[in-house]
């Protein structure tokens, strides 16, 4: 078997992706010699050339060095990549950052936080309530939080990680984990999960790989979490295994309580089962967020974190990068603009009910980028009610993922939302400004044209739209 703590030097292909430059980091740390390409200049990639890594821009077999011990790369790069196709040449070890990851932290007491959303908060706010408890754990999360100073990681002690566990091409099953939350479970990912049956079934096989003694922490108030947790609960049990479910609803274990929104803030408590109620405050909107928070602190007092931890992070906490992030601010026209990384209709709508409720009484502008046609096509009918809060809507073009794309899915276009939402606008009497654009560049110019005194602009999607949003108010 391959040992990954052997490795002196790898080549990273998709280096720049926000797990795979986690992954750079942690080599690095570790002593190991790393360098890596990637079809695009990003962030990221110079944040990386920054540390002393070399990255190059664009594939090519030249790109592979002569000596290296294993060739790590995201799903996103196929099998006729030319590095890869040089590696096994070579005989080079391949794996993906998530087999690497799993190998990484085989011996280690690892925490998966998992779900169809709410996965990078969730993550984030349990390693900041275990940091803050002292219990300096290492955190890989899909995104950047501002208190870490790797930003989408935390190195700390190699005891004890909290990971981000992807369920897109199963990769959450690379690992056997101590601990696993589960946040929600939708159909995504059309591309690997043509149903939802096939989902679940992807998210039972990871409870099968929670390590006996373990712990499993489940929403009560996701139909399909908790269906799935009362099959495999007496399973689970018979291991040794402590399950714990959190929610709004009175069967939970852990049980939101109190909950009420205030300017600026959300206040709820938390009653546990002996009817202990503790009480916290949490800066971020939006009910989807107390429910992430509920699931983390849950985990974090499982883990021996104390009330007064969890409160002092629940308080503090400004959000992630692209996750109702708030980008710029022009106080003389009260005109706000925010970035998400939202990308199925469940989000969408959870975000724009969040900016309602955050921002009572002004007009909510949304800039949405669908991202992966495949999705785009099967979740075309969830997609198109999930706008109705959006009190004007801009839709660009859909964003093509490298690698994840068919050629049968390129007959769907932004376009087809568009006149979807017309007609569902028509049949629900509403009339709102409502617009298609080619690019993100199109889309930030009619943003500039479109904007007045007091809105709140939503820039939203996983793909590359993001980057017009400091630019809007320009």
């Amino acid at each position: 078997m391959f040992d990954v703590q052997s490795i002196t030097r790898a080549h990273l292909i998709g280096i720049g992706g926000i797990n795979m430059s986690a992954v750079a980091k942690l080599l690095v740390d570790a002593g190991v010699t790393v360098s890596g390409s990637d079809a695009k200049d990003s962030e990221e990639t110079r944040a990386l050339v920054g540390r002393g890594i070399t990255v190059h821009i664009g594939h090519s077999p030249m790109n592979l060095p002569e000596a290296c011990d294993a060739v790590i790369y995201s799903s996103a790069v196929p099998e006729q990549n030319p590095e890869r196709i040089a590696a096994r040449a070579k005989g080079i070890r391949e794996m993906t950052n998530f087999e690497f990851l799993g190998a990484w932290t085989a011996s280690a007491y690892t925490v998966l936080v998992t779900g169809t959303h709410g996965k990078s908060t969730t993550t984030s706010l349990v390693g900041l309530m275990l940091t803050q408890a002292g219990k300096n754990p290492t955190v890989v999360v899909g995104s950047k939080v501002p208190k870490f100073e790797e930003g989408n990681l935390r190195l700390g002690t190699q005891d004890l990680w909290v990971i981000e566990g992807d369920e897109y091409a199963r990769h959450f099953l690379e690992f056997r984990p101590k601990a696993v939350l589960i946040n929600n479970i939708e159909l995504d990912h059309t591309d690997v999960f043509p149903d939802l049956p096939t989902m679940i079934d992807a998210f039972r096989a990871l409870l099968a790989r929670v390590q006996d003694r373990g712990m499993v922490i489940a929403n009560a108030d996701d139909a399909n979490v908790s269906s799935l947790i009362g099959e495999e609960r007496r399973a689970l049990e018979a291991r040794g295994i402590r399950v714990k479910t959190f929610g709004f609803g009175a069967h939970a274990d852990v049980q939101v309580v109190d909950y009420a929104v205030r300017p600026a803030e959300q206040a709820f408590g938390l009653r546990n089962e002996h009817g202990y109620i503790a009480r916290f405050t949490l800066g971020v909107p939006g009910k989807m967020n107390v429910s992430n928070a509920a699931g983390a602190a849950t985990l974090a007092t499982l883990l021996a974190a104390p009330a007064e931890a969890i409160r002092s992070v629940l308080a503090e906490f400004t959000g992630i990068w692209r996750r109702f992030e708030k980008i710029a601010e022009d106080a003389g026209q009260k005109i706000t603009i925010l970035s998400d990384y939202g990308h199925h209709p469940t989000a969408v709508r959870e975000t724009l009910a969040a900016a309602k409720g955050f921002y009572p009484g002004r007009r909510i502008v949304l800039c949405f980028q669908p991202h992966h046609r495949n999705r785009t096509k099967h979740l075309f009918l969830e997609f198109v009610p999930s706008f109705d809060l959006a009190d004007a809507l801009l839709l660009c073009e859909i964003y093509d993922v490298a690698g994840r794309d068919d050629s049968a899915d390129q007959d769907i276009s932004s376009r087809d939302l568009e006149e979807a939402i017309l007609h569902h606008d028509a049949d629900r009497a509403v009339t709102r400004p409502l617009q298609y654009a080619a690019t993100p560049a199109d889309a930030r110019e009619l943003l500039k044209r479109w904007k007045k005194p007091g809105d709140v602009i939503i820039v939203m999607g996983a793909g590359d739209v993001y980057l017009i949003a400091p630019e809007i108010l320009a």
